[in-house]
């Protein structure tokens, strides 16, 4: 869980750089766009498959080669994939909400100021710093906003769902003192009853829900950065 942690924390800080995206070049994109060179969907459109694909795809691609096997998860094909899709998702959607925050900025510390303290934010409301269920009710609705809780949640379900942490009875090598009969109340045995503790449920639609819910916030963002982009105020 620690290490699900750190590879979704890792993937929205990684994807700061977005902010510079729209921020460099606003005098050149005014300068051209009143020249008439090109319309404003096409230079959005065009930023997009340059940055999304090469900047953010690739490098989860990357990061979850190595890292997948070294921490030992599970040896699965589909579980692999799962994982490696939720990594791009999670980079990808914050860096579409890093484009929602910086477009039309001119001063670039106040962009990377800002998308920082919603980063952190985020990540408190992640799953693993609090625990999600014991939080008061009027905080409680912050957890739909943390981009990391939905891909630390679709990573835990892809990865404890099936797994058994006591009765070793093929190996032989746990104790019989050490089996859950003896300390029901205190162990956890199963991937399940771990998720149970941090209010995940263990079934499918749990693990694709956070992908869903990944995807919807990508448009959103995507889409208040390309109305910003539009409405924003060009002078020659």
């Amino acid at each position: 869980a620690g290490a699900m942690f750190f590879l979704t924390t890792n993937q929205c800080f990684s994807s700061m750089s977005v902010i510079e995206l729209f921020i460099s070049e606003r005098n050149v994109f005014m300068h051209e766009y009143i020249s008439g060179y090109y319309r404003i969907s096409s230079y959005f459109l065009a930023k997009l498959v340059v940055d999304l694909i090469p900047m953010r795809a690739i490098p989860s691609i990357v990061l979850t080669l190595p890292t997948y096997f070294l921490i030992g998860l599970k040896l699965e094909p589909v579980s692999f994939f799962i994982a490696m899709l939720t990594l791009i998702q999670v980079s990808v959607t914050a860096a579409s909400m890093g484009l929602a925050v910086a477009t039309g900025q001119s001063i670039l510390t106040i962009a990377n100021l800002s998308i920082t303290v919603l980063f952190v934010l985020m990540i408190i409301f992640s799953g693993l710093l609090v625990n999600l269920p014991s939080v008061v009710t009027w905080l409680g609705w912050l957890k739909y906003l943390s981009i990391p809780r939905y891909g630390m949640a679709a990573l835990q379900v892809n990865e404890f769902v099936g797994l058994n942490f006591c009765n070793n009875s093929e190996t032989g090598s746990i104790p019989k003192e050490n089996n859950c009969d003896a300390y029901t109340e205190i162990l956890t045995c199963t991937g399940e009853e771990y998720l149970a503790t941090q209010g995940i449920d263990a079934s499918a639609w749990s693990l694709w829900k956070n992908h869903f819910a990944l995807a919807i916030m990508m448009v959103i963002y995507l889409s208040i950065s390309y109305l910003k982009l539009r409405f924003m105020k060009k002078t020659s």
